[in-house]
């Protein structure tokens, strides 16, 4: 249990909600559909959690080969802001990189297996083997040579493409088999909601890439953050990836694909517009109080034990992380009050 619990901490799993809601949400939203099957669509979310874990300990490594710690150790040294918590469990020598590897392969192992079951459970599904097969080669090569898609600026939208449309297309059909039926046509809806969620899960990475593009640009990982150069043309692109997921939502419900309730999401526009306001602070050099954050901004895990040189970015990240998860859990209560309407 020890063994797991610190790998479970090494892996970053307070991060799970940006896979984990978005897997539930496809699964109640396939409630209903003839051939649901529960068990299904909760290994799918399994093995979603698994890939995700994977991804960030395949990242840690690839990570720890580049040295791209010492980067950000020596702008700390020199008075530049710089996240320097990254893989601490290397860096204090408590684990080696042959146990990381072993890590690696043990979840995506679990990934992998929970993945053929689904296929052979759902009569070889070859829909579901395409889009698992898509994610794991773009979550791999994001970090991985030779591609390292996440060092060329494509890094935000790989995880954006892996954890939105893939995730909940892949997971609407683990659970029911009806992302495409001769009698229904294909599931457009589904397909619109995994752009929103991943729209918001890019701009949970962006969030990351825009406070450390310096840092990152000095370090020769060019990220979309980096390829972008200005604040402006960061800003525009972070406004976006916020608040395009507000606007499709009303834009599908207009057009009558989803039920107007659904537009109960607009709840989350404060914060949206708090972490946008909070984002030009950040690109005008200015501070923003850390000490004691909003209570309405959501769970920030473990606050008062983070270092306060690392606040800077978590406050943000964790404000990004819940307003995907907020915009997930509205989504599933309207759409579990409109099955008794």
């Amino acid at each position: 249990m020890n063994l797991i619990k610190t790998w479970l901490y090494n892996s970053r799993s307070f991060a799970l909600p940006q896979s984990i809601m978005p897997s539930l949400l496809a699964i109640v939203l396939a409630l209903g559909v003839p051939g649901f099957n529960i068990w299904l669509g909760l290994l799918a979310t399994l093995g979603v959690c698994m890939v995700h874990l994977g991804g960030n300990l395949l990242d840690d490594y690839f990570d720890y080969k580049d040295e791209l710690l010492e980067y950000r150790l020596g702008l700390r040294q020199e008075g530049e802001k710089a996240f320097t918590d990254k893989y601490p469990y290397l860096k204090d020598g408590s684990t080696t990189p042959r146990q990381l590897a072993i890590a690696i392969a043990v979840f995506f192992g679990i990934a992998i297996l929970a993945g053929l079951i689904i296929f052979i459970l759902r009569d070889f599904d070859w829909t579901l083997l395409i889009l698992a097969g898509i994610a794991a080669l773009l979550c791999f090569f994001y970090s991985a040579p030779p591609f390292k898609l996440g060092f060329h600026g494509l890094g935000e939208l790989v995880i954006g493409t892996c954890f939105g449309p893939l995730l909940l297309c892949g997971v609407y059909e683990s659970a029911c088999g009806a992302l495409y039926t001769p009698e229904t046509g294909f599931a457009w809806h589904i397909l619109a909601l995994g752009v929103a969620i991943g729209l918001f899960v890019t701009n949970i990475l962006y969030t990351h890439s825009f406070v450390e593009r310096h840092v990152d640009d000095i370090s020769h990982k060019k990220t979309l953050a980096v390829l972008l150069k200005t604040n402006t043309a960061g800003l525009i692109a972070y406004a976006i990836f916020l608040y395009m997921p507000f606007v499709l939502m009303v834009l599908m419900a207009a057009l009558g694909y989803i039920h107007w309730a659904y537009c109960a999401v607009l709840i989350m526009l404060p914060q949206a517009c708090w972490l946008m306001w909070a984002m030009l602070q950040f690109a005008k050099g200015k501070e923003v109080a850390t000490d004691k954050p909003y209570w309405w901004l959501g769970p920030m895990d473990n606050w008062d034990n983070i270092a306060e040189d690392n606040r800077y970015y978590l406050l943000r990240w964790y404000t990004m992380r819940n307003i995907n998860t907020g915009y997930c859990l509205i989504i599933i209560i309207v759409k579990i009050a409109l099955l008794f309407i």
